[in-house]
């Protein structure tokens, strides 16, 4: 048997280990007698009882990168060919939420240090990308987060805009995504930047973020999964709507076998027992994502917070207009429609329809933030378009992100006329 000593901050949650070629999960007893204890996802109650199999493997398999991903940073690391619980013990110091993964010989640092990191060291590291990817640059640390795209967990002071490395075990709170390496989704970080902002003029739960010129674009976002006590950085744990569903990142579009869907998402969030105004936020989570022409808007795109009150949905990330791009289809499907040019207000009233909503409610808040949108946008966009350093082919994007915007919110109101 190996096992890893499941971290939740500085305290001990459990273990996760393998034997006898399965994986399992098993919660320390002090961590379901004393006050505090909070269940690791719906799939493991709190209990003593030893949690085996699949569904232990899925949802620890959803705290690593993915796809290429996940290939360069086990080949800069000289793990190829390792398991899942190999790779997660070389990375899981720092991990997406609360948790952390240790040898059982080790514990969290109780001091916390930073160091500071220079835009002319982070501009090296930033071209160096094909070799080293960001999320194994900082050799004083080791973290994973989840997602396809190349990111890196830093310490950012929002007065001063200064970036810190963490040392050892200390927490991040904040993350920077450069523009993605893949030249067609070229340039990525604005988009990014630009639509979290608007999802803010929106008043959609959003955390802070910024743009960066390093001077290479970067996109940073504040971690909602981190909070400061008493001058300290603590995780707060989270699940994804992949975890939430107990699937694997394999499984996060609708369109791979559809395990994953808007309606299950709800259905997994009344199970958990979520306010209303978390049903009404996802309601406009998945209005906003169609209007963008977010194409990506999958099931790890949404996550729900846990704490020993029970849960809560997380702040909206990753909201990009995909469709700039040329993609046209839906991660998760609005009524049976899989692109956005198909959607119309039978879509709507279906998805309503399949998740307990009231259809009539749903299309008049739809209607008020297709019209809301357009006036917000003109307004970020010429703020945008006078930002120090902004470049010809992120302008370009721009006009590309506005005659989306224009279409869809012009679907939008056509839909919801009567």
């Amino acid at each position: 048997m190996i096992r890893l000593r499941v971290w939740a901050n500085v305290r001990p949650m459990g273990w996760f280990g393998h034997a006898a070629s399965d994986y399992f999960f098993e919660y320390d007893p002090q961590w379901i007698e004393q006050p505090g204890g909070f269940v690791l996802a719906p799939q493991f109650p709190l209990r003593t009882e030893r949690f085996v199999g699949a569904a232990v493997r899925t949802f620890f398999e959803n705290l690593l990168p993915e796809g290429e991903a996940l290939d360069d940073i086990v080949s800069a690391i000289h793990l190829r060919g390792a398991s899942s619980f190999e790779v997660l013990g070389r990375l899981g110091a720092e991990l997406p939420g609360v948790l952390s993964l240790l040898s059982e010989a080790e514990r969290p640092d109780s001091q916390q240090e930073y160091r500071n990191l220079a835009l002319t060291e982070l501009s090296r590291r930033l071209a160096d990308r094909a070799q080293v990817p960001l999320l194994v640059s900082n050799v004083n640390a080791t973290m994973s987060l989840a997602g396809a795209q190349d990111k890196i967990g830093l310490r950012f002071d929002k007065k001063s805009k200064r970036l810190s490395d963490s040392v050892g075990h200390s927490p991040t709170t904040h993350i920077l995504k450069p523009d993605t390496r893949q030249r067609r989704y070229q340039p990525s970080a604005i988009n990014e930047y630009a639509c979290m902002k608007l999802a803010r003029a929106l008043k959609l739960p959003v955390p802070d973020v910024w743009l960066l010129r390093v001077p290479e674009a970067s996109y940073v976002v504040e971690r909602y999964d981190r909070e400061s006590i008493a001058g300290n950085i603590v995780g707060l744990h989270q699940i994804d709507g992949c975890q939430l569903l107990g699937h694997g990142p394999g499984w996060k579009y609708q369109r791979m076998g559809g395990l994953v869907s808007i309606p299950k998402l709800v259905d997994a969030l009344r199970t958990l027992r979520v306010g209303g105004r978390d049903l009404l936020q996802l309601q406009r989570w998945v209005m906003f994502n169609y209007l963008i022409g977010n194409a990506d808007a999958h099931a790890k795109n949404l996550s729900v917070l846990i704490d020993e009150r029970g849960f809560q949905l997380a702040p909206f990330y990753d909201l990009l207009c995909v469709r700039a791009y040329g993609d046209t289809g839906l991660a998760l499907f609005i009524g049976d429609e899989e692109t956005f040019d198909t959607v119309g207000a039978h879509s709507w009233e279906a998805l309503s329809k399949d998740c307990g909503f009231n259809a009539s409610q749903l299309l008049v808040e739809f209607r008020r933030v297709a019209v809301a949108l357009l006036p917000a946008w003109d307004k970020l966009l010429t703020s945008l378009s006078k930002k120090r350093g902004v470049t010809e082919a992120e302008l370009q994007l721009l006009a590309r992100m506005t005659e989306i915007f224009k279409k869809h919110c012009a679907n939008a109101v056509s839909m919801t006329e009567r």
